[in-house]
């Protein structure tokens, strides 16, 4: 009994076997003949307009360099949100991180202007209304209290158009940092064609 048990067990094995082997030479059968089509598409020279070796070589230098211009223009690019952040928290940062100096300046020259003279005009306001509810007779409550209103008003004017200015600085910024972006891969490139050494993997060339 023992003995039927041990061969219906070895040949139960062996099919097992035969099938995974089987198996196992249709799956490399299958691999190797993509293999074979990637390299012969790949091995084809002509599809990608290489003619000769020099065609070739120039590819090659060419994809060099534009992967190390996208590594510097990845390195160099700036983020709206984060410059928009920026112009929120001081005006004129986010514009002076894209290089726009001279609109930084002057958004920032304004934004301080208004803040400036909404604080002016806040605390003389106040300082009026102060004396107004110390005053004791008639003539001085209305004097102080009259002239605590037209500050009070000037103030509110004011520190409104400078919340609108700080708006648009930030949304500007936004701007500015799309187009620094727009310009900034020209620029590498240029810079790049403008250089007197240039290191390839296969060449070296030298600009007089």
């Amino acid at each position: 009994m023992c003995h039927i048990i041990i061969k219906s067990l070895l040949s139960r094995t062996s099919f097992c076997l035969i099938l995974l082997i089987l198996t196992l030479n249709i799956f490399q059968g299958i691999l190797l003949e993509a293999s074979q089509v990637s390299t012969s598409n790949f091995a084809d020279p002509y599809k990608y307009g290489w003619i000769d070796e020099s065609t070739r070589l120039n590819a090659r230098d060419d994809f060099f360099l534009r992967t190390m211009l996208l590594e510097d223009y990845y390195n160099q690019k700036q983020s709206p949100f984060s410059n928009a952040l920026k112009s929120a928290i001081a005006p004129g940062w986010g514009h002076f991180s894209v290089e726009s100096y001279t609109k930084g300046q002057i958004l920032l020259g304004i934004q301080l202007s208004l803040l400036g003279s909404g604080i002016y005009f806040r605390e003389k306001a106040n300082i009026q209304y102060n004396k107004y509810e110390e005053a004791t007779q008639i003539e001085d409550i209305n004097r102080y209290y009259n002239n605590a209103i037209t500050p009070h008003r000037q103030s509110n004017f004011l520190l409104s158009i400078f919340f609108v200015v700080w708006a648009y600085t930030i949304y500007d910024t936004v701007l500015e940092t799309n187009d620094y972006n727009d310009s900034l891969w020209n620029n590498i490139y240029l810079n790049r064609r403008n250089m007197s050494i240039s290191i390839y993997p296969t060449s070296i060339q030298v600009k007089f």
